[in-house]
């Protein structure tokens, strides 16, 4: 039987760090490893997934969770989980078959709600790695979620601490 492991938080928490770390750490095992990635998401690069530290690594760009039935792995990792659409129960049918999964994903929108498919994520993994940031308003190392600020010239994201998110009035 598979697993499903989740690394979640709000930006800048280094989910796709430990994505390319575990990643890395399964290629040791000799099994066959596949690395995903939302089309979407192009930051870095057409098929690139990378750290803000620079540590980049190939991807495969798909735009729907059923789209991974296409592939064959024994490990699967997906980076920006929050931007796929799809069916989740793709996901699950294949961690009972045995197929192992490390799915990094924001959980919260700035709205604190769950971001995309993440809630329902987090009800079918067997392990869950909540991550914290750091608030970019008070230095607290517990920041929870991303806040958007943004206007049609520029967009500003900020993280926030769970303390301090009575400040969005001063901003």
């Amino acid at each position: 039987m598979g697993d499903i492991n989740v690394f979640s938080g709000p930006m800048k928490c280094g989910k796709s760090m430990q994505i390319i770390q575990e990643f890395n750490r399964q290629l040791i095992t000799g099994k066959n490893v596949m690395l995903f990635k939302p089309k979407l998401d192009d930051r870095m690069g057409e098929n690139i997934i990378g750290t803000r530290d620079g540590r980049k690594i190939q991807a495969n760009n798909i735009e729907k969770i059923d789209e991974l039935q296409n592939y064959d792995a024994d490990v699967f990792f997906i980076d920006e989980f929050q931007f796929l659409d799809g069916n989740i129960k793709v996901i699950e049918e294949m961690a009972e078959k045995g197929k192992k999964f490390f799915i990094a994903g924001l959980n919260l929108t700035s709205d604190k709600k769950p971001f995309g498919k993440m809630g329902d994520l987090f009800c079918i993994a067997d392990n869950i790695k909540m991550m914290t940031s750091i608030c970019e308003i008070c230095k607290n190392d517990n920041a929870v979620y991303s806040y958007y600020k943004g206007n049609k010239t520029k967009d500003i994201v900020v993280r926030r601490c769970r303390i301090y998110t009575s400040m969005e009035k001063m901003l």
